[in-house]
């Protein structure tokens, strides 16, 4: 059993050190560099617009699935009523 104790180093269950710092390089990985995340920006119009799988539009469909797929979505009511 690893764990890692509080002053940032691992260690295994007899106490001898595995690794100095959690992380290898001891630096906090949310404050080493900026992320953009455009999908928490938007309106909700904008981000359905953009985001929202809408299963009767057989265009967008034959983008990402087989022909036969998408003929068999589009004839399940019951798959069609989930979305």
């Amino acid at each position: 059993s690893v764990m890692v104790k509080y002053d940032g180093t691992i260690r295994n269950q007899v106490e001898q050190l595995i690794q100095l710092r959690y992380g290898e390089d001891g630096l906090e990985a949310t404050c080493v560099e900026f992320q953009s995340m455009p999908t928490l920006k938007p309106s909700n119009r904008a981000f359905e617009k953009n985001f929202k799988f809408d299963p009767t539009n057989e265009r967008q469909l034959k983008k990402s699935l087989t022909e036969e797929v998408v003929r068999d979505l589009l004839s399940d009511a019951h798959a069609l009523s989930e979305f």
